[in-house]
């Protein structure tokens, strides 16, 4: 008892003793922060412009490549101003600044149209109506977006969650369901090439999984397009990720580490030499279960440890009369062994019958060149490999729980794709930008399930290849500062059976006299299947006949209406209507309610056979967004999305679509406390409400009768689970010392530990229906270090 009191009175005084020295260590700690500034609509860079850190007499001018440097600058959270002459001044906020590693910004300005025109104040994130041609429905982000929000786990796709129009209700996986859409609408795209879903756990043709792949640490500047995207994205139906990856410091030698609920990182990035710009990004990382169980440690997961790891890397080669050279890549492999547990079945991932083992692999990796002829055109070639397999095995087990093979599959996907893209600015007013991708698909599938009288039936057995050509043209015409019309034309052509889409684009953005900007666009968007689902096998006698072979593009047509409005107090406000009519959806030749708008949450991939370009569905809402973005130690973001999702099987019969949630509610806010210069506490907090999820009602009598599920399918997805509801707090400490900064954050999700249901499933060996939840209260820890 006494060595209690003597600690209680020790232990504050040492942990004082630790924090004044190192306030002393960190008392005013400075940092580089450097970059680069160019024009908007030519990509060049601007000589001569103006860089100043708000608030101080710190600043900088560009040199003739457009690059700046400012030495001194205090760590924390600062605001830069961006001015040019005959260019719109622009002031970035949120800029963060820490120890151990240079803050680094790629800004662009946009021209005035004539010189005698009012200034325009550009602040907060970038418009991306004249930068990337987008009139609606998008957002600009960073890294430290993806790091801010409560229960983002340090994912893009998590974070993407709180942005309207958007709605995940599934706490296991970071499917982005889009406007009542299906995930398989979305297309994720890497450094301008289209890649295969990157994430850990993925099956083949889905765009989600439950570990995102990309490292948060290397997102650069990025964009999320909701609807009515512009002509340079194709081939998808609902939205659009738009990744890049940040340079490395071409200055220094930086390294990161961090370990967390994503895994252990190890990261590094920096010069090749000194007398070059050119740089080196890499990071590695490898998950924390699957280290400790390596290592002999219990992780308290039985046979199910989650093993993956992943690495992201950029290299950059200016040079100085040959353009820029860019390698690029991303990649990870991933398995887990699922066990059936009968004392488990609470567990949103068991099942109790079924022993299942999962392993997954995907890549990509590029070589760009880009080149500017004059300060006007330029050029970028890109050429790019990208991958993924996916090997799963489930065995059914017995009453003895003696394992049976049950299903076998062993597919892989792979391409070759050379894209070559053309950037022209005529003056400020006109700009046009046109592009042409050559994809070369190969596959290769062996799927088959075991049936009581045939035995295995191999249902997709595939080995060939077959071409993608897709081509676009976009045109931006300015006709005012406070007028411009973005229009544009997409086509694309499957050789695999001769289907070919053409697809017009125009959006219009106009400024009204002290009331903000009135947004309306338009855009047909086509996407061809799940490449897998064309090689669908029918047992015809004794052939099997791949009955999806001539299945056509499905089809969207977007209208977005909008008023946005930016206030000089930081704050924003932005409303959106839209509509989407999708037609030559995927059903089945007979009369069934299956549709392809109600599969893509899931691990299987939701093959059918006899399929037809029949059906239809719709999607409307409203969405409003509330936003102060971070400045003055704080930040708010409101998103309120109300919709509407409906679809018509080849029965004709209207049914809601397994996505029309209704609504989503995204509340979050977040506070910093800067103390003694280098101690920084910050609080996030996120409030999310949502509709149910939809399912499909049990027949339960019929269940027990038949001693497998039988479902009600006239009322497809016409009952819903109670109302999603779910509160994360986030903590976070960091400190800046002399050379290196340390972030530790834990963030305590779903703090109310709500039942959120996950599925209700028919359980045939006890006859009756059980329920699974998703994630209780769950504490998540990450600790960083910079140096």
């Amino acid at each position: 008892m006494s060595s209690y009191f003597c600690m209680k009175k020790i232990l504050p005084a040492i942990i004082a003793q630790v924090l004044c020295a190192l306030a002393v260590l960190g008392q005013d700690q400075k940092q580089t922060v450097r970059g680069t500034i160019s024009d908007q609509q030519s990509k060049k860079g601007l000589g001569a412009v103006s860089v100043s850190v708000q608030g101080t007499n710190l600043g900088s001018i560009t040199d003739s490549s457009g690059t700046f440097i400012i030495y001194n600058v205090p760590v924390g959270r600062i605001a830069v101003e961006v001015s040019h002459i005959g260019y719109e001044p622009l002031q970035v906020y949120n800029v963060v600044v820490e120890a151990g590693k240079e803050t680094v910004l790629q800004l662009e300005l946009l021209e005035k149209l004539n010189v005698t025109q009012k200034e325009i104040i550009i602040t907060g994130r970038e418009k991306l109506t004249t930068r990337q041609m987008a009139t609606v429905s998008a957002v600009e982000f960073s890294a430290e977006d993806s790091r801010r929000f409560a229960g983002s786990r340090n994912d893009v796709a998590r974070m993407a969650s709180n942005f309207a129009g958007v709605n995940s209700v599934n706490d296991g996986r970071n499917d982005i369901i889009i406007r009542g859409n299906s995930p398989l609408g979305l297309l994720w795209r890497l450094e301008g090439v289209d890649i295969p879903n990157p994430n850990h756990f993925g099956s083949l043709g889905a765009t989600g999984g439950p570990v995102g792949m990309l490292n948060n640490n290397v997102i650069g500047r990025s964009a999320f397009y909701t609807g009515a995207f512009p002509a340079q994205f194709g081939n998808a139906t609902a939205g659009v990720f738009d990744l890049s990856l940040r340079n490395g410091n071409y200055n220094q030698q930086e390294f990161t580490a961090q370990v967390g609920f994503n895994g252990l990182e190890l990261g590094a990035e920096g010069p090749f030499s000194k007398k070059s710009k050119a740089s080196y990004l890499v990071y590695y990382r490898y998950s924390i279960p699957g280290l400790l169980k390596s290592l002999g440690v219990d992780v308290g997961t039985g046979a199910a440890v989650p093993k993956y790891q992943d690495i992201s890397l950029k290299i950059d080669l200016p040079t100085a009369k040959a353009g820029q050279f860019t390698l690029f890549g991303t990649g990870g492999t991933s398995s887990i062994d699922f066990k059936g547990e009968l004392k488990d079945t609470s567990n949103f991932y068991n099942d109790p019958y079924h022993d299942l083992y999962n392993s997954a692999k995907m890549g990509v990796v590029g070589l760009r060149h880009q080149y500017f002829f004059n300060s006007t055109t330029s050029y970028t070639l890109t050429l790019a490999a990208t991958g993924n397999n996916v090997i799963t095995r489930q065995d059914s087990l017995d009453d003895n729980r003696l394992p049976h093979k049950d299903y076998r599959q062993n597919s892989s996907e792979w391409k070759y794709v050379v894209s070559a893209v053309v950037n022209k600015k005529f003056s400020a007013s006109d700009r046009l930008t046109a592009g042409i991708t050559f994809d070369q698909l190969h596959y290769s599938y062996t799927d088959s399930l075991r049936d009581a009288e045939f035995g295995f039936i191999p249902f997709l057995q595939e080995k060939n290849n077959t071409n993608l050509l897709r081509g676009y043209a976009q045109w931006q015409h300015r006709f005012s500062p406070g007028f411009t019309l973005n229009t544009g034309v997409y086509s694309q052509h499957l050789a695999l059976n001769k289907n070919t889409s053409i697809e017009s684009r125009i959006g219009a953005r106009y400024l009204l006299k002290n009331a903000g900007a009135l947004t309306l666009a338009y855009g047909r968007h086509s996407q061809m299947q799940t490449l897998m689902t064309y090689f669908h096998e029918t047992r015809v006698g004794e052939d099997y006949i791949q009955t999806n072979r001539k299945l056509g593009f499905t089809k969207s047509d977007h209208i977005v209406a909008g008023w946005e409005q930016a206030l000089r107090n930081n704050w924003r406000y932005k409303m959106e209507a839209y509509t989407q009519l999708l037609n030559d959806v995927p059903v089945e030749t007979r009369a069934t309610d299956r549709s392809a708008l109600n599969i893509g949450a899931g691990y299987g991939e939701g093959l059918q056979d006899s399929l037809v370009n029949k059906g239809k569905g719709y999607n409307y809402g409203l969405e409003m967004t509330a936003e102060k973005p971070f400045s003055n130690g704080y930040y708010i973001l409101a998103t309120l999305s109300v919709f509407d999702s409906k679809y018509k099987g080849s029965n004709g019969i209207q049914h809601n679509t397994a996505f029309n949630g209704r609504y989503v509610l995204n509340t979050l806010a977040g506070k910093e406390w800067q103390l003694q210069g280098i101690h920084t506490i910050g609080v996030d907090l996120k409030l999310t409400t949502a509709g149910g999820k939809r399912y499909t009602p049990l027949d339960e009598a019929a269940s027990i009768l038949a001693g497998k599920p039988v479902y009600n399918d006239r009322r497809a997805f016409e009952e819903k689970t109670k109302a999603y509801f779910r509160i994360d707090l986030k903590l976070t400490y960091r400190m800046n010392n002399k050379g290196f900064m340390q972030e530790f954050f834990v963030d305590f999700q779903n703090i109310t530990n709500q039942k959120n249901v996950f599925s209700q499933w028919y359980d045939s060996r006890a006859g009756k229906i059980r329920t699974q939840h998703q994630l209780g209260f769950w504490p998540n820890f990450n600790y960083r270090i910079q140096f």
